[in-house]
């Protein structure tokens, strides 16, 4: 019998209604009309080690422009080769370098013509200062009256934008971010909240607030270019500063933002024309509700291997969720950090050079991101699926579980074998353990063999369970293989009563 065991993480407030976890596993919908399942799920992508920026805190961002990569890590900007050589352009005391490591992302932009050539610059924001960066002479360049406090940085048609931490944002003269017009920054005026964001989407740039936000245009005003858009308005702001992402989607672009108001916070929402539409549920608001802060939550997008992913993630908390946006399942995704199951290693990401790069919030490592690799930079990555829960109407009568099947593509261990602590060839393992009471303590863990290279007809399998009054499954793998799983079915007994719905049919 199948119950439904591929599916997304969904915690209840209440685990008698659902106790359901996700962790490094990522469900995809089979699109084939003729499939035996209707999703299966998938290893999340491990990392290999793609450079090494220096003894630094961690990789605060990325920016891939013309063939060319950099990343800030510390107070120093970085350029990365294909081959992961790394350049080092110098720190914080370099002339025209005023980057400041804050801990908080580094957001940067391109254009200009200053030089000859487009883009020409590379506009840094960090620690609250600018920093222009030249494309053609690989120098820092001096700014002229720029803005301070600078919060984040984009560009929009033709011009360099900055929000500063003073409730205004500044524009640029056209193609140059060395200079800076006095009369070119405004105040938001349909709303009266503090700035918390902005960012550029379909020609239109995003002004967030904490409880709204407004879409400006260009309008190709003398003193000021921008704008507002006619209808651009949404009742709802931004609630972390460094949330709003652009996320790619099968029907085009928008941006999803972790977001709040004055009636509260703590729901996800997509930009859906200019209306904001929620795309969190509610377990996962549930746990936000429970955190001590989650203004300091962080949005990445990404697109692998054509599944577009909005990974949330939450430094105080030490969590990583994970949207996948065109399912619209959440799932959870981890590192192990000094032994300790912790928030996914990246806090940044860039495709470049045909890769996926990410950067490390703990260091300054640069990794691919890829499903080739099975291992976080040579650390077990522990895949972890609780299932949705079995019990009869009311948990009063035991339910006989005779068989637990999780259909695991199975022979898919590596050459040479995987090899016990005596040295001898084993096969990859999985972890069966059940719970009673909801997930609220489970029974000791029950090693299941997944069959070594080539034994396909292997069966992941645990018999004679005996009977419970309530049923819910977890099933762990951590070993370095390529782990598929297409469903899991039961096999009980059932003798017990009919169900309610078939005896008031029956009576009628």
């Amino acid at each position: 019998m199948r119950f439904g065991f591929v599916g997304p993480a969904y915690a209840s407030p209440s685990a008698l209604a659902d106790a359901e976890a996700l962790i490094n596993w990522r469900p995809q919908k089979v699109e084939s009309p003729n499939a035996r399942v209707a999703y299966i799920l998938l290893p999340t992508s491990g990392l290999s080690l793609f450079a090494n920026l220096g003894a630094f805190p961690s990789v605060r961002g990325f920016y891939a422009v013309s063939g060319r990569l950099f990343a800030v890590s510390g107070t120093h900007l970085f350029e990365l080769s294909a081959s992961g050589a790394v350049t080092d352009y110098g720190g914080a005391g370099t002339l025209n370098n005023n980057m400041v490591d804050d801990g908080l992302p580094a957001t940067m932009t391109s254009a200009g013509t200053v030089g000859g050539t487009y883009p020409s610059q590379l506009l840094i924001a960090s620690g609250g200062n600018l920093t222009v960066f030249s494309l053609v002479s690989n120098s820092y360049q001096a700014l002229t009256t720029p803005p301070t406090l600078v919060l984040m940085v984009d560009f929009l048609d033709g011009f360099f934008i900055a929000l500063s931490a003073g409730n205004t944002w500044s524009v640029s003269n056209p193609e140059d971010a060395t200079t800076w017009p006095g009369s070119a920054v405004a105040q938001v005026s349909v709303f009266s909240d503090q700035l918390t964001g902005l960012i550029a989407s379909n020609r239109l740039l995003w002004v967030f607030g904490s409880r709204r936000a407004v879409g400006y245009y260009n309008s190709g005003a003398a003193l000021f270019p921008f704008d507002v858009a006619s209808g651009a308005f949404m009742e709802v702001g931004s609630a972390a500063q460094y949330s709003p992402a652009r996320v790619a989607t099968h029907s085009g672009t928008t941006i999803l933002f972790l977001g709040g108001d004055e009636r509260g916070q703590g729901i996800v929402y997509a930009v859906n024309g200019f209306i904001p539409q929620r795309v969190s549920d509610s377990a996962l608001e549930y746990w936000m509700s429970q955190q001590k802060t989650i203004a300091d939550a962080v949005g990445i997008a990404r697109q692998e291997e054509g599944q577009n992913f909005y990974d949330l993630w939450f430094p105080s908390a030490n969590a990583m969720w994970t949207l996948d946006v065109d399912l619209g399942w959440w799932h959870r995704r981890s590192s192990l950090v000094n032994g300790i199951q912790s928030a996914h290693l990246s806090r940044c990401h860039v495709n470049a050079f045909s890769l996926h790069l990410v950067g490390d919030r703990t260091s300054g490592n640069v990794y691919q991101l890829s499903t080739n690799f099975l291992t976080d930079n040579g650390l077990p990555i522990i895949r972890t699926r609780v299932g949705p829960t079995i019990s009869d109407e009311g948990g009063q009568i035991p339910v006989p579980i005779n068989e637990f099947q999780v259909d695991f593509e199975t022979g898919m261990g590596p050459e040479p074998p995987l090899t016990d602590a005596f040295g001898n060839p084993r096969d990859p393992v999985a972890m069966f353990s059940y719970s009673e009471d909801y997930g609220k303590t489970w029974t000791p863990e029950r090693q299941i063999l997944c069959g070594q290279a080539g034994q396909f007809k292997s069966v992941a399998i645990d018999r004679r369970l005996g009977s419970w009054r309530s049923w819910t499954p977890k099933v762990t793998v951590s070993d370095p293989i390529l782990w598929r799983v297409a469903d899991a079915y039961v096999n009980g007994t059932q003798d017990q009563q009919e169900r309610l719905a078939k005896v008031f049919a029956k009576m009628t």
